[in-house]
């Protein structure tokens, strides 16, 4: 299974290159979401990924993929196609998919790889995000004057086969921010921005954290969710409809 998602892998390598933008807008009814990455390197460093999912669901990918070596097995864009590839299979098992990604790493990667990431997926029905997070800063989740931490559960990818990554929920409702960010970009100028600019959406936070950190460093990303109203629950929406077509 592995050796097939790094062949797959390889081979939208060879079609696409890597990105490095300025925060851009994605789209989506219920849900604003932004992010930024600005590194040395095309094929190393910090990484982010959106993954729209069926019903309206969204998953983030986010790490720091490090140079080890001159030449090695897998680069960012072998790494979020390993992501998207295994996404796909059990869309629930969040922590199923760090354990497959965590032994692909490990077996083909270089020696000694570590690989801090965090994936978080976005249920619109429950009101909730299932995340993992191995070895990464801790997200946050900031709604109100509040500020939840998303801490680590489990250790960075690639250090060991028998590594355990656990999987965590959080409450994430109407006007909720999921801020994530690189080691780079300092989490009190993440929870400044955020909490002086309530009404802003994601595009603006993306650019103050953005202008904010200009001289920390090169390798510097970060990514924010914005819950925009209430979630829509597709199966009761569909009743609803059927019932009002049969009276």
């Amino acid at each position: 299974m592995q050796f097939r998602l790094v062949q797959i892998g390889w081979a939208i390598v060879k079609l696409s290159m890597r990105t490095f933008s300025l925060p851009h807008t994605h789209g989506h009814p219920e849900l604003d979401y932004n992010a930024f990455c600005q590194c040395a390197s095309e094929y190393t460093g910090n990484f982010y990924d959106f993954i729209t999912r069926n019903g309206g669901g969204l998953a983030v990918s986010f790490g720091d993929l490090p140079s080890t070596a001159a030449f090695q097995a897998i680069n960012v864009p072998c790494l979020q196609a390993l992501v998207r590839g295994l996404s796909v299979q059990d869309p629930d098992d969040v922590a199923g998919l760090a354990r497959e990604l965590n032994t692909t790493l490990h077996l083909l990667g270089p020696r000694n790889l570590c690989v801090p990431w965090f994936y978080a997926r976005i249920d619109p029905a429950e009101r909730q995000l299932q995340y993992v997070n191995a070895g990464h800063e801790p997200p946050l989740v900031i709604r109100g004057g509040t500020v939840e931490r998303l801490e680590r559960t489990g250790a960075a990818l690639g250090l060991s086969i028998r590594g355990v990554h656990r999987r965590k929920t959080a409450s994430f409702e109407p006007g909720d921010v999921l801020a994530i960010f690189s080691e780079r970009v300092p989490e009190d100028t993440v929870r400044r921005v955020v909490l002086d600019s309530p009404q802003a959406g994601t595009a603006e936070l993306a650019a103050r954290v953005l202008e904010e950190c200009r001289g920390f460093g090169e390798d510097r990303s970060f990514a924010a969710v914005r819950v925009l109203g209430a979630w829509r629950h597709p199966l009761i929406e569909e009743q609803a409809e059927l019932a009002q077509c049969a009276a």
